[in-house]
């Protein structure tokens, strides 16, 4: 299992979850995340089973999900890891009364937020591009823009400066004819924090 599949695997559960609210979804994160991180959790069958199944550097023995330590090199280790690390302060901070975002786009772009805060910056991507491909009127730039902001942290994140600058450049060109707050954004604010990290690299708020 390679970085995409697993970055995947957490990146559909935790948007499938943020859209509906759907338990399954939530607990299967939750299982991943404390298995990692608590050296393995006990956990129904059924749960341990289906985690493994969609993520088997994880195994279900004995009523246990745990990391198969002994088939995992470090950096897929510290992949995982720094993964569930994540995964668990953004869920900690979740209000469990929290509303799933569903098909609003002020609120899907409120939650982007949150997981840019969290540095969870693909999941930024995932969360908005199911909005974004429905909607065809006049924010479907700005929810483009708001897109490529969240992948080029990400690219940043992975040392891929060229990637991360090209597409800020990207974002602020989509920008160019939004001004005032849209969807919740201070735009005219968001446009020249990107301008100031494209020189400084700083990480910006939207």
């Amino acid at each position: 299992m390679d970085y995409y599949e697993i970055r995947n695997w957490f990146a559909h559960r935790l948007c499938d979850y943020l859209r509906e609210k759907e338990e399954e979804p939530f607990k299967e994160l939750e299982a991943a995340v404390e298995a990692i991180l608590n050296k393995g959790v006990q956990v129904e069958p059924e749960l341990g089973e289906s985690v493994a199944e969609g993520l088997p550097l994880l195994e279900f023995k004995g009523g246990k999900l745990k990391l198969k330590e002994e088939e995992l090199d470090p950096i897929t280790e510290e992949i995982l890891k720094d993964k569930a690390e994540h995964y668990q302060r953004f869920l900690s901070k979740l209000p469990k009364d929290f509303n799933p975002v569903g098909e609003d786009l002020e609120v899907n772009v409120k939650m982007a937020r949150e997981l840019f805060k969290a540095e969870l910056y693909f999941e930024v991507h995932e969360l908005l591009e199911e909005v974004w491909m429905g909607e065809f009127g006049r924010l479907r730039d700005f929810l483009q823009a708001l897109i490529q902001v969240g992948v080029a942290y990400y690219h940043l994140k992975n040392f891929n400066e060229r990637g991360f600058k090209l597409l800020l450049e990207n974002a602020l060109e989509l920008l160019q004819g939004y001004s005032g707050t849209v969807l919740s954004v201070n735009v005219d604010n968001l446009k020249n924090s990107i301008k100031r990290a494209l020189e400084t690299q700083e990480v910006i708020e939207f």
